[in-house]
């Protein structure tokens, strides 16, 4: 079977080829139209030289003016993918990481309907995300844990954009914070004549993964075309993916075990390497519980439902909560694979031209998404259980010493259930704004917008931490009842309690079930307030043409403000949906100033020569006055060929939850280096609050490269070239209790100042100190720097062997990554992390990625195959590396999907249309690529957790 699938999958590769080969063959003499670059449009269909919109600068005539590459997604490719969020088309270029995703949120119990858009794999908090050159209110989750503040692309519906902008180089100049990796502009429809309403279904080949979409978009022109409205409303349904069990490769339970044998003799992990990535891995902690202590008779004895012992069938090799074989399922039994995502989201606007001069409009929205998620078990790993617990069977009595008043179980509690999550996000928001024609050349545009993030995250069925003790240590009162000890006690905090028995599967009551949950609620609601004004003119010409300048200001002030349940707010739940209470708000007032510079023109070999320039100083409430810049410049030697070099220096101010998250608390011992002695105590520690003195993160960036549209014989070709290379220092990280300590025990002084202090009591000498709390926020230490090369092509030309309007097109990109290094603040040296495609550590990124899709087409017919190439790489690039991170397989191979799109148009006025959708094709299952915390199998942000999955649908024109 498998030899089959390489022939297919070699066959297909070859049939995409062909099919370019055939294209490339059609004659570039027969195309009729120029074929922009799909890096650099020179305008948006339709639009007149004065509304054009070039997202990588404010005063470039055009896209390949422009220093800053620009990638462009028009309206066209989101609807051939019959996609529900433009997230997903996104996701499939080569530039961003699907890092927030449905793929990817199986695991993210605070936000699993997030979309969010990561260039570079930098983090989604890195990249700007714009509508019509404005920002947008970000999403803000109770939760920041690994979540970053950034827009939600949930936001809005696809049949409403025109088109997107990705610009992939630093643009803080331009537009202030967070535009580090780049911006995504979304450029909407501002005029629509008629009713367009678009339905589809899709579904997997294995019958889930239901999807089911409407939506419209309707405008119409009035007042003799001086007023144009749009209207737009999306509404989407996916009930996702159950958990592994529900895939031929998540059968074979993949997961990478730390071998804890591999220095015993005689154990099959002896001399083994220290991580097996293995099938069948299950988790060791045991369904009916088993017996950890070790305690003779009683060490790795089981319980069976009945409350009688036998050996637990323990895996050939262990390590922390997982095991190779022996009884028993994975550890992840009962998660989803893909949550399920619901959506609605509405867009409008209405522009109106007040005079020949000015127009003023009305832009805006509501959406409202909810994604729901499926826990874990409880999982107990060391669960004291005391000598006189009623549930106790009479064989453990048997064989328990007398000395002996407790011992320690693991447990792995399906039998309680998993916990559940559902969480919504509700965003309205607007905008108001003119544009006016100055005279000349001169032009202004001005805005005020405002929008809220109302966030909510319930879980349900959550045990909460102090319940599950109370309700585990059962006792017997005086009539002989089996009640919790708590209430034969009188502790009032346990009241209720009802007695919860581990012992064998199956044995727990529908009582201490309903005791230990609970529902908790956590709500954050974010406010966005903006005020902006640019103008752009041309105030003089050099012998090379006119100077193009653009300056304007922005005032900006965001609020957050997260409230939570008592238990939640107190980190009172087992596993997740904690949220402590805060609030905390910033502003910020800016001012930029853009110019460009013609310094020849029309003469050989100097087509033209423009140099670009940019500063912006932005005074934050929080983070103070902070400067931004960029220089670039532009050569075009011959019609056609553009060569463009830019250099940048980027900012991103801290987020609010960086500022002021009380973060939580955990108590666990830590090992410290004090006054040069090294002692150990089990001390509370937060790690992971804010800190309002954290600073800014800086990016220098650099860009070089071409951009060639061709003619004559290469009429209808378009490529692009370009290097990048970003430097982030200064990164906003959270560093853990062990890097801290660790840094304080190299001599770090500063790290040692986040520990307190007081006298050691074990020792006679009075003067003697040990440590007694940590408490150390957001800091300035970590560091990222990417390097790499972006490609696109493009070819377009006539068809007419295909019939009317017969045509084929070719678009392909491709990202090739050089160099990855981050440095995490800990003091160690950076680490490479091109190469790695697991998903365990920031940063992480393949060496190559590339997209292709070929097109036939005519007047009534449209087919599309679609190439998505993923390079092959390791695990984690620090395996292998020293004698504690030996790996036995570290190869992740590569990977190539195939989807399939089509539509026919019926009528001469092609009102009509059928689309259809075959992703994955070949049913490409996903490589091993398990991360070790999580206990995932696979990563989701860069492979296809679904398999082949259909979508049919219609769009009809009114």
């Amino acid at each position: 079977m498998a030899r089959i699938v390489r022939l297919r999958t070699r066959g297909l590769l070859m049939i995409t080829t062909a099919i370019g080969a055939v294209g490339l063959t059609v004659g570039p003499a027969q195309a009729q139209a120029l074929a922009e670059p799909q890096d650099a449009p020179s305008a948006a269909e339709g639009a007149s030289d004065q509304d054009i919109v070039v997202t990588a600068s404010r005063t470039a005539q055009n896209g390949l003016q422009a220093p800053t590459p620009t990638q462009v997604i028009g309206a066209d490719v989101i609807a051939k993918q019959a996609v529900t969020t433009v997230m997903e088309v996104l996701n499939q270029n080569p530039a961003f990481k699907a890092t927030r995703s449905p793929g990817a949120n199986a695991t993210n119990t605070s936000s699993p309907a997030q979309a969010t858009a990561d260039l570079r794999a930098l983090g989604g908090q890195r990249t700007l995300v714009l509508v019509n050159g404005s920002r947008v209110v970000p999403f803000a989750p109770a939760s920041n844990l690994g979540v970053p503040t950034t827009t939600d692309l949930n936001l809005f519906p696809t049949l409403m954009i025109e088109r997107v902008d990705v610009v992939t180089g630093g643009a803080s100049a331009l537009y202030g914070s967070d535009a580090v990796s780049g911006v995504v502009n979304l450029l909407m429809r501002k005029q629509y004549d008629g009713i367009q309403v678009t339905a589809q279904a899709g579904i997997s080949s294995r019958g889930d993964y239901r999807t089911l979409r409407g939506g419209f978009i309707g405008g119409h022109d009035f007042d003799d075309d001086r007023g144009h409205i749009v209207l737009s409303a999306d509404y989407s349904d996916n009930n996702g993916v159950g958990d592994i069990y529900r895939r031929g490769w998540g059968r074979d339970e993949w997961m990478i075990v730390s071998n804890g044998q591999r220095t015993t003799p005689n154990t099959p992990g002896f001399g083994q390497p220290a991580f097996i990535l293995a099938k069948n891995v299950h988790n060791s902690l045991g369904a009916g519980g088993v017996i950890t202590s070790v305690i003779p008779g009683l060490t790795n004895m089981t319980f069976n439902n009945n409350g009688t012992l036998r050996p637990f069938q323990k895996g050939s090799i262990f390590g922390g909560s997982t095991m190779i074989g022996g009884e028993g399922r994975s550890i992840i039994t009962d998660t989803a694979l893909v949550p399920d995502v619901t959506r609605f989201t509405a867009y409008g606007s209405l522009h109106y031209e007040l005079s020949d001069a000015v127009t003023a409009y009305v832009e805006g929205g509501y959406s409202w998404s909810e994604g729901f998620l499926d826990g874990v078990a409880i999982r107990l790993t060391s669960q004291a259980i005391r000598r006189d617990n009623a549930f106790l069977p009479p064989a453990v009595l048997a064989l328990l010493p007398a000395t002996t008043q407790s011992f320690n179980i693991s447990k792995i509690a399906h039998d309680v259930g998993i916990n559940h999550y559902d969480v919504t996000n509700k965003t309205p928001h607007g905008v108001v704004g003119f544009e006016a024609a100055l005279g000349g050349a001169w032009k202004l545009d001005a805005h005020l917008s405002y929008g809220e993030n109302h966030y909510a995250s319930r879980t349900s069925e959550n045990p909460v931490t102090a319940k599950l003790a109370f309700a585990i240590d059962a006792v017997k009162d005086a009539n002989g009842n089996i009640v919790c000890r708590g209430v034969r006690d009188g502790v009032a905090a346990a009241a209720g309690c009802q007695p919860l028995n581990l012992f064998g599967e199956g044995n727990t009551s529908a009582a201490a079930r309903a005791y230990i949950w609970g529902n908790g609620l956590s709500e954050v609601k974010y406010t966005q307030v903006s005020a902006a004004a640019n103008i752009v003119g041309q105030p003089f010409s050099t012998w090379a043409g006119p100077v193009a300048v653009a300056f304007g200001g922005e005032y900006r002030r965001e609020t957050e403000a997260l409230t939570a349940d008592a238990v939640g707010a107190a980190n009172g739940f087992l596993t997740a949906g904690n949220a402590v209470p805060y609030s905390g708000a910033f502003d910020v007032k800016e001012g930029y100033a853009e110019v460009t510079v013609p310094l020849a023109a029309d003469t050989p070999g100097l087509e033209t020569l423009d140099v670009n320039g940019a500063f912006r100083y932005a005074d934050y409430s929080t983070a103070g006055g902070q400067t931004a810049w960029k220089l670039g410049a532009v050569w075009e030697p011959i019609k056609g060929l553009n060569f463009r070099v830019a250099r940048s220096r980027d900012i991103r101010a801290p987020a609010i939850n960086e500022l002021y998250s009380p973060g939580s608390n955990v108590t666990n011992n830590v090992t410290l280096v004090v006054d040069g002695v090294t002692k150990n105590a089990s001390i509370p520690q937060n790690t992971s609050l804010g800190n309002p003195n954290v600073g800014p993160e800086f990016a220098d960036t650099w860009t070089a490269g071409f951009a060639y549209t061709g003619s004559g014989a290469l009429r209808g070709v378009g490529l692009s070239v370009d290097y990048y290379n970003i430097k982030i220092k200064d990164a906003i990280t959270n560093l853990s209790t062990t890097n801290i300590a660790a840094l304080c025990g190299a001599g770090e002084t500063q790290f040692c100042n986040y520990f307190t202090y007081g006298p050691d009591t074990s020792t006679p000498n009075p003067n003697d100190r040990i440590h007694t709390g940590l408490v150390a926020g957001a800091l300035n230490v970590g560091a990222f720097t990417q390097e790499g090369i972006d490609m696109t092509l493009s070819y377009r030309t006539t068809a007419p062997f295909l019939g009317e309007d017969g045509r084929f097109t070719t678009t392909a990109s491709g990202t090739y990554v050089l160099h990855a290094l981050v440095d995490s603040g800990t003091g160690a040296a950076p680490i490479d992390r091109v190469g790695e495609n697991g998903w365990a550590n920031l940063g992480a990124i393949p060496h190559f990625r590339s997209t292709m899709t070929n097109t036939f087409g005519a007047k009534q017919w449209e087919l599309s195959l679609q190439t998505i190439f993923i390079s092959g790489g390791v695990q984690d690039v620090t395996y292998n590396t020293s004698p504690t991170t030996t790996i036995n397989d570290n190869k992740v191979p590569r990977v190539v999907y195939f989807n399939l799109t089509g539509k026919l148009m019926v009528g001469d006025a092609r009102k009509f249309e059928l689309f259809w959708a075959v992703n994955n094709v070949l049913d490409k299952d996903p490589p091993p690529t398990p991360y070790i915390i999580l206990n995932g199998p696979v990563n989701g942000q860069y492979y296809d957790k679904v398999g082949r999955n259909f979508m049919v649908g219609a769009r009809v024109k009114f």
